[in-house]
């Protein structure tokens, strides 16, 4: 399993929303859709996001730009992994994230919805009494 750092972008921008740690089987390619579901919604809904960017920070013990072939080979380590994404809407997106999403295309954003051919059906349709 691999460490990485999710980083959720503000709509529109670069800057961080917020981040989450996980532990991935492998790291997400750019392109690729995510879901997170969280305990306060019920399944299957969750926040949506497409990665954007993934950024590799490793270390080296090194300090030289090169060393003789008859020295042993030090060999540098990985320091993280961020997952940087862009918030989108798909058919499983919570009530709060899409009405959220909605609010922010309607102001002009470009949001990206996932490029999926299923059902979409609010929560709330389920809360109805």
């Amino acid at each position: 399993m691999t460490r990485v750092t999710v980083v959720v972008r503000e709509v529109g921008r670069l800057n961080p929303d917020y981040l989450l740690a996980f532990e991935l089987p492998e790291v997400p390619k750019v392109g690729s859709y995510i879901s997170i579901h969280r305990p306060d919604n019920p399944e299957p809904y969750s926040e949506d996001m497409i990665v954007k960017e993934v950024w590799w920070r490793l270390e080296h013990p090194e300090t030289r730009s090169s060393t003789s072939g008859d020295e042993p080979q030090k060999v540098g380590s990985l320091k993280e992994i961020f997952v940087e994404c862009v918030q989108a809407t798909s058919p499983y997106s919570t009530d709060r994230w899409r009405d959220k999403l909605d609010r922010q295309r309607k102001s002009g954003a470009d949001v990206p919805e996932f490029e999926v051919a299923r059902v979409s059906v609010r929560q709330d349709v389920f809360n109805k009494k």
